[in-house]
């Protein structure tokens, strides 16, 4: 591994460990970052009484839960809020994530997984690593174009999630152009963004959640605590995507 590899190796492990689950807990979001009138027919169309969602999510590191597994993930959390709204619905969840894994790479899975059956959800976590090895931001728009494109071709819904919010990412790479490229390509019909890296600032400046600022005895429960926070926020947009009504979790 070159010494940018392992840049990115180590700030991956630093910014999101492999911790155990904590207590659950919901927060505020400002209602500015949650609030979506981007419709997702074909979530509306299997979110309901006894409907099938499958739902795949790829993303890196920061996706994975307890143990590096689905169980206290962003997308397991957001499984649940929308399985207690819509109690009869059948959901399942297939999670391929791993660490510095590049969009690109993630595009392979996600033609492997679309061709395996039929899913009514994608959840696409990336960007960090493009940002992090400097890779030019016109080859990661298109890289994003080819995901939406299978996704929606294929009649999945799709989330893109952009980065997470930190100051030590900040200080190693340009995240701007990668963050413009995904809330540009979120602007085509049935694919709609989950602004992480603008809920974590806003968490951080509020003091409601800072990864970087928790101590260490409270770094398990805060991880989980943010983790839980955006499954709630992604299961509201989604609801209110869909057409549903029910709330999940707190707004400000």
């Amino acid at each position: 591994m070159g010494g940018s590899g392992r840049l990115v190796a180590v700030l991956l492990a630093l910014l999101w460990p492999a911790l155990p689950a904590a207590a659950q807990e919901t927060c505020a979001a400002p209602a500015s970052l949650t609030v979506t009138a981007r419709p997702m027919p074909h979530l509306a169309a299997a979110l309901r009484p006894n409907g099938q969602v499958d739902v795949l999510a790829l993303g890196s590191a920061s996706l994975l839960g307890t143990r590096g597994g689905s169980a206290g993930s962003i997308p397991d959390r957001m499984i649940a809020a929308l399985q207690a709204a819509v109690p009869t619905a059948h959901l399942r969840l297939t999670l391929r994530a791993g660490r510095a894994e590049s969009a690109a790479e993630m595009l392979v899975s996600l033609r492997r997984e679309l061709a395996v059956r039929p899913y009514q959800l994608v959840l696409w976590q990336t960007g960090t690593v493009e940002a992090l090895r400097q890779e030019p931001p016109a080859q990661f728009r298109a890289t994003l174009a080819d995901g939406i494109a299978a996704a929606t071709g294929q009649g999945a819904d799709l989330v893109l999630i952009d980065m997470q919010f930190s100051r030590l990412l900040r200080r190693h790479a340009e995240l701007q152009p990668y963050r413009a490229a995904m809330t540009e390509a979120a602007l085509q019909p049935g694919v709609m963004l989950l602004p992480r890296f603008a809920l974590m600032r806003a968490w951080a400046q509020d003091g409601t959640i800072d990864l970087e600022a928790a101590a260490r005895a409270d770094r398990r429960r805060t991880v989980q605590r943010l983790r839980e926070c955006l499954g709630d926020v992604l299961a509201r947009m989604l609801l209110q995507s869909a057409g549903q009504t029910q709330a999940v979790g707190q707004t400000q």
